[in-house]
């Protein structure tokens, strides 16, 4: 069946640099091969630069979407009015980010859209903070997709921020999202989740929540393994305005990197993403086996010649798209559990799981010293991604989750 669908996220999937926007960008390109797609998507100035850059996102998205609109994020019209949300959180009884997404104009154009004479069969909420929006669907089937469990995120953050304030605030940031979990969640056609991890925990906050699985996934054609020189480097992908990446590329430089430079000396340390802390950068300053180059427009020339690529997390919820991208390029990968979390791979296998500095260092370590250890890891990983997480078998998924919201809602 050719489906109509109203697809409305919290920011532009365009360009598809990190978790989200690739998710996002991905999804709609398979949904667009097939099926009638509109786009509503809250603009983020900071992300992408208003001009040029944002009709190159909309040329972009046109070419698999019916109709593409922006809507702004009131928080990031300046720096006052981030002050002004951030403070009238404290007050506001629901989370953060459902105050963030406040718009009237959306409201407006749901309402006009889902009443309208080209009703859609189906509406897609992306995230947990647009879930207010379903009331203007007119009784449309919704689903409301979680790229995390945000409650279970936010608590997990909370353990590892160092301010108390931020501690404390987060917390509280915890606690509302999962009332809001558990009073939104179970009335959606369907809740789409990222990992049978993730759907468990929301089983157990949203008493009767209808799930379905549809991972995240990964363009196996543009991440394909390369034939460099491998040099005994090991890297990180992933932006750093993220706390989670933030915290992953601290902790690793201040706990791991040292015992793994003591036993590999000519080893190297890159870590790739947008928005280094002052403290990445200062340590980048002090150590010559140390490069942060920041944002780069393609990561493959860099992921490469690298001889093992790592995902020290420590903080966070659903599945890292990262994984997935280094696994389809066929690299030797050393994962925390909850890095590679929501991921079908085999520790030992697949990739290497060590949680603890010494055993992530050890596990680096002899990877560096073994490149035929190395190349059967990566293979493996590859044909697991090929199986599995290539993404036009997770747009089907996605499809077929829709139906299922479709059927569960008709008479």
């Amino acid at each position: 069946m050719r489906m109509h669908i109203l697809y409305v996220t919290q920011i532009v999937p365009y360009p598809p640099h990190g978790g989200v926007l690739q998710r996002g960008y991905n999804l709609l390109r398979e949904l667009g091969r097939e099926h009638r797609v509109r786009l509503l998507a809250f603009h983020h100035p900071d992300e992408l630069p208003h001009g040029e850059a944002v009709e190159a996102s909309r040329r972009e998205l046109r070419s698999f979407c019916e109709d593409v609109e922006y809507f702004e994020l009131w928080p990031k019209r300046s720096r006052l009015h981030m002050a002004a949300a951030l403070a009238a959180s404290i007050a506001y009884p629901k989370p953060f980010s459902v105050l963030a997404q406040r718009n009237t104009g959306l409201h407006r154009r749901l309402q006009e859209l889902c009443l309208g004479p080209d009703r859609p069969d189906i509406v897609h909420l992306d995230t947990i903070a647009l879930a207010p929006y379903a009331r203007d669907c007119a009784g449309l089937p919704c689903v409301l997709t979680h790229h995390n469990v945000e409650s279970q995120l936010m608590r997990r953050r909370a353990e590892h921020e160092r301010g108390l304030a931020t501690r404390a605030y987060v917390r509280s940031q915890a606690r509302r999202l999962e009332r809001y979990e558990a009073e939104t969640c179970n009335r959606f056609a369907v809740n789409v989740m990222v990992s049978d991890a993730d759907a468990r925990t929301l089983a157990g906050i949203s008493a009767g929540a209808c799930t379905a699985v549809v991972p995240n996934g990964v363009d196996t054609h543009y991440f394909a393994p390369r034939s460099d020189q491998q040099s005994p480097t090991v890297i990180f992908t992933g932006g750093m305005n993220m706390f989670a990446n933030r915290d992953a590329v601290e902790w690793f430089l201040d706990e791991v990197w040292p015992e793994v430079l003591r036993k590999v000396s000519e080893a190297q340390f890159v870590a790739i993403g947008q928005r280094p802390s002052p403290k990445i950068l200062a340590m980048a300053a002090a150590d010559p086996s140390v490069k942060v180059p920041g944002h780069v427009p393609d990561v493959r020339p860099w992921v490469g010649p690298a001889a093992v690529y790592v995902v020290p997390m420590r903080v966070g919820g659903g599945t890292r798209l990262k994984v997935l991208d280094a696994m389809s390029q066929g690299k030797a990968l050393v994962a925390t559990r909850l890095g590679a979390e929501g991921i079908e791979a085999e520790d030992g296998r697949h990739l290497v799981l060590a949680d603890t500095a010494s055993d992530f260092a050890r596990r680096v370590v002899e990877l560096l010293r073994d490149p035929g250890r190395r190349q059967a890891l990566g293979a493996a990983a590859r044909q697991r991604v090929e199986e599995r997480y290539a993404w036009p078998v997770i747009g089907r998924r996605l499809v077929e989750a829709y139906a299922t919201a479709i059927e569960a809602r008709r008479p």
